[in-house]
Formats: C-alpha cells, structure tokens, sequence
C-alpha cells in the first residue's frame, strides 16, 4: 500500500512538472509577431484580434515612419523653405518683404508662430496676401500640414514618412 501511494504521488509530481514546463514553454517573453517586448513599444497591437503593426508609409527608399515632435517638424519644414522663401523674408527684400525668417530654425520658429503659421490654411500655407514669390510645393504644403497637425495635438508629433525636400 505504501508503494501504491509513493506511486500515485511521483506520478503526480511528473505530471504537474511537465504541465509547468510546458505551460512556461508557451508563455515565453517574447511576442511571436514582435520579438521581445521592447520590439511591441510603439505599436499598435489589438487585444484578441491579433496584432498589427501601423500603416506602412516610406520616405520612397525602404524607409519606414517616424514619429517627430512639432520642433522637428518645423526644423524639416525650415530646411525645405528656408532658401526659397526666406531669400526675401529673412532680409526684408524687396521693400515691404514681411520679415517671418531669422538666421536659423530656431530663431524662425517663434515668428512663424507670432504670425499664426502654425494654423490650418494661414497666410504662409495658401498665400492669401499679395505674394510676388513662388507658392510653396506640394512637398513643402505636406511639412506645413504636418507641422501644424503636431503644433494642434500639443507638439506631440506627427507620423512623417520623410521626403519634403
């Protein structure tokens, strides 16, 4: 009788270590869609459904999309404007030229935003005021709208699939 019950208890030992070992084989720390968790960070992952990874937008060379802060933006923005536009409204040439650019993007930004700019449809983005210049590209428009898009969500950043250049 003794051996029967040393039996039925090792048996059960066995049992609940290979339910264990398999039960931890399963739950290993690592997402078999992402890695390890620190490949989940920043992603969108759907609780039941599955997960998914975000839209897949490139800068055209197999880039993939980053995530910038309003600053950011806006210092993309600066680059793509600053010898166009600011050849003018950095120097105030022509007579009568309004002055929205200093010598670098830092010294632009507060302008742009003491003249509105970081609004939807401002002057700098349709050229509602008379304008001898150039209108802005279809590059350039798209860094405004992103710009302005992360200046309204609090500067937080805006998705940016590069390019505008």
């Amino acid at each position: 009788m003794p051996k029967a019950r040393f039996t039925a208890a090792l048996l059960l030992v066995v049992a609940g270590a290979s339910a264990t070992g398999a039960a931890g084989a399963g739950c290993a720390d690592e997402d078999p869609n992402y890695g390890p968790p620190e490949g989940i960070r920043g992603r969108k992952v759907e609780f039941g459904g599955g997960a998914t990874e975000p839209e897949p937008a490139t800068d055209g060379g197999g880039g993939t999309t980053t995530v910038k802060t309003a600053k950011q933006l806006f210092d993309d923005l600066y680059r793509s404007t600053s010898s166009s536009c600011g050849s003018c409204h950095l120097s105030g040439s022509p007579p009568g030229a309004t002055i929205f650019y200093g010598a670098d993007a830092n010294a632009t930004y507060p302008l742009f935003k003491a003249k509105g700019y970081d609004q939807a449809n401002s002057a700098f983005y349709t050229k509602a005021l008379p304008h001898v210049g150039g209108s802005l590209t279809a590059d350039q428009k798209k860094l405004v709208e992103l710009w302005v898009a992360a200046e309204a969500g609090g500067g937080a950043g805006a998705a940016d699939a590069g390019g505008g250049g």
